[in-house]
């Protein structure tokens, strides 16, 4: 009885295995017992529930730790209407616990509002860091050199004392790298000008690694179109998810110098935000954050008795 209504109130899981099935059962769990919601919908059938979405986010703003991040998501939504960008479903924003959409505000929205904060965060991964001048969402330089709706979820323009430079990352959750094999001239063109890709052009170009390597191509155009003194790229995933690690950590070994690309985790980001002279309200975000995308011993006792009931 205790199995069967704990089913009904995490909400419908579909049938999945490993990392994603425990990451939405998380989901689930947080949507019911931390944020009281009902299950929305299906992010493709609409006309299906799913534990790992809410309904009306948009208006209660519940897929968001903090009003600081909610300020950041709406910001970037005006700045959008006004210069365009990458691609942002709104839909998928406001409503779906397991996208890496708001999963990239969460951890990084705040930095948007507090520049003093995201130079001190950046510093702990890029010690050279100055200053930040802007944290930007879904980001895509002016001009698209690379013809195609790649961008880096969040790039922040930043100094290196007198230099100016741009990090790029690219945030996963549950979600694959591209499955397809992009091929484009303007690749081609943007590699036979880089000093930095030390692999053949098909190797790049591989399902695996195509992702991050549109992303490099967009840092490399940027270098040789002089709209920066440098710029430096990286992957922002789960500590658990082996396979991005792994898939960024080859990646890395794939430019001239590591420094190029670096990977970030989940769990490293927290261990460093908390070691940082923060105020009460921004600890609070950060044990948030943990509890919400890295605590699965939180939900583990559901999550056990839910596998026993299928």
């Amino acid at each position: 009885m205790i199995d069967k209504k704990l089913r009904e109130i995490i909400g419908n899981m579909p049938t999945e295995t490993g990392f994603k099935k425990r990451m939405r059962f998380h989901q689930g769990w947080w949507r019911a017992f931390v944020l009281a919601e009902e299950q929305g919908y299906h992010p493709i059938r609409k006309d299906e529930l799913i534990g790992s979405a809410i309904r009306q986010g948009e208006i209660n703003g519940k897929n968001f730790i903090s009003e600081n991040i909610r300020k950041a998501v709406k910001d970037t939504l005006k700045e959008r209407e006004a210069f365009g960008g990458g691609i942002m479903e709104e839909e998928r924003l406001f409503n779906n616990l397991l996208s890496s959409q708001p999963l990239c505000f969460n951890f990084w929205g705040e930095l948007k509002v507090d520049k003093e904060l995201a130079r001190d965060v950046l510093r702990r991964f890029y010690p050279k860091v100055t200053g930040v001048r802007k944290v930007m969402f879904e980001y895509t330089p002016g001009k698209n050199y690379t013809n195609d709706n790649s961008a880096f979820d969040v790039a922040f323009e930043v100094a290196d004392r007198n230099r100016v430079g741009l990090i790029g990352l690219e945030c996963k959750y549950t979600d694959t790298f591209s499955q397809r094999e992009y091929d484009k001239e303007e690749y081609q063109e943007i590699y036979r000008r880089s000093e930095n890709f030390v692999r053949p052009y098909e190797e790049y170009i591989q399902s695996r690694y195509n992702q991050l390597f549109r992303n490099q191509l967009i840092a490399e155009a940027l270098i040789q179109n002089g709209a920066y003194d440098f710029v430096l790229t990286g992957l922002f995933c789960h500590q658990a998810d082996e396979q991005a690690v792994e898939t960024g950590r080859e990646f890395q070994k794939m430019l001239r110098r590591d420094r190029l690309f670096r990977v970030i985790t989940y769990r490293e980001y927290i261990e460093e935000m908390l070691q940082l002279p923060l105020e009460w309200e921004q600890r609070e975000n950060v044990m948030i954050l943990w509890a919400r995308y890295c605590a699965t011993d939180l939900s583990d006792n559901a999550f056990r008795q839910e596998r026993k009931a299928t």
